[in-house]
């Protein structure tokens, strides 16, 4: 007897123990699909991507509703890597602002430039050790009926979900704009505010490439 209510309570302890990891990957997703949702049906009322004015309202829009869901100080802290200690803090509050306008314009863009057909959220892959750090893949189909696969990596702190990197096909973001932060510190003789300067130029040209790719597929 005495067994048998050591395996009940183990049992019992270890489905106890799993709810959290479940729940925290449900909570997770529900923010993940819910912003993605928005973003779509914000972007369908037509964004003209030449057009100052049309683009400006669109980002209006995306940042609105983009603030609180993704981390741009966390992630724009590790796109800076080493080079996050060597800025003072005006640097460092400068790059966070330029990172946050460049990464909604380069959203903007590239969803209006994309027409989705459907979103999906995958299902749950490998229980996270961490209940607050999960991963959400969504599958993203285009209108020609080709499937992207859009990896999302959520981290909760205070009750709240928020979108700290991105793995697009293979191709982690994050980690693609550090390696552009460090290639430009170096041309640039490591001088912050030299990369900061020429960060949203090159950025925006690289999203006007993006969406030319996605419009012609």
């Amino acid at each position: 007897m005495k067994r048998l209510l050591t395996s009940v309570a183990l049992m019992c302890s270890l489905l106890l123990s799993a709810l959290p990891a479940q729940a925290s990957w449900e909570a997770a997703s529900d923010v993940v699909e819910k912003v993605t949702n928005d973003m779509v049906a914000l972007l369908e009322e037509g964004v003209d991507i030449n057009d100052e004015a049309s683009l400006s309202a669109a980002m209006g829009r995306v940042e609105k509703r983009l603030d609180g869901v993704i981390d741009f100080n966390y992630i724009s802290q590790r796109v800076m890597g080493k080079f996050y200690r060597r800025a003072n803090d005006a640097e460092r509050a400068h790059f966070a602002a330029v990172f946050k306008h460049t990464m909604v314009k380069t959203y903007t863009k590239a969803l209006a430039g994309f027409e989705i057909n459907r979103v999906e959220v995958a299902a749950q892959g490998p229980e996270s050790p961490e209940p607050d750090k999960q991963v959400v893949t969504l599958d993203v189909y285009s209108g020609a009926g080709t499937k992207y696969s859009l990896v999302n990596y959520m981290l909760e702190r205070d009750g709240t979900w928020q979108l700290v990197n991105v793995i697009l096909d293979g191709i982690n973001l994050r980690l693609t704009f550090t390696n552009q932060f460090a290639d430009l510190a170096e041309r640039n003789n490591g001088n912050i505010q030299r990369v900061i300067d020429s960060w949203e130029g090159q950025v925006d040209s690289q999203a006007g490439n993006q969406v030319t790719k996605s419009e012609g597929s």
